[in-house]
């Protein structure tokens, strides 16, 4: 595979699409990729990355390294779940808060609003 389109081609046919479909999916007008002709532009490139991004872009451009990217490392993984996990706490606190000072406001209007006496 020498050439930009060849390696685009290759992608498109190992995700079992047409070039059309493929054109679509991007964004990309009608033929675009049987009239690639040298390169593609820097948003070709950002338009076909957001919708693949397992694709990677480097081997599309320079031929150098793997079709794929690689799949996120467990060590990545582990930094996103302990993160996941984090973030969850951070909104449970939040949320307890909320709750306080709500309850906080709703005492204070509840001592702010004058009773009535009854006259009996």
């Amino acid at each position: 595979m020498n050439t930009v389109k060849d390696r685009l081609i290759a992608f498109i046919e190992y995700r079992g699409l047409s070039k059309n479909k493929f054109e679509k999916m991007c964004g990309l007008s009608y033929r675009y990729v049987s009239n690639i002709s040298k390169s593609i532009q820097p948003a070709t490139i950002e338009k076909i990355s957001l919708k693949f991004p397992e694709l990677n872009m480097g081997w599309i451009v320079t031929g150098e390294g793997e079709m794929l990217r690689a799949s996120p490392q467990p060590e990545e993984k582990k930094d996103s779940d302990k993160l996941a996990q984090e973030l969850a706490e951070i909104i449970k606190k939040q949320q307890d808060t909320i709750h306080l000072l709500t309850e906080m406001l709703n005492r204070r209007q509840n001592e702010a609003t004058p009773k009535k006496k009854v006259v009996g």
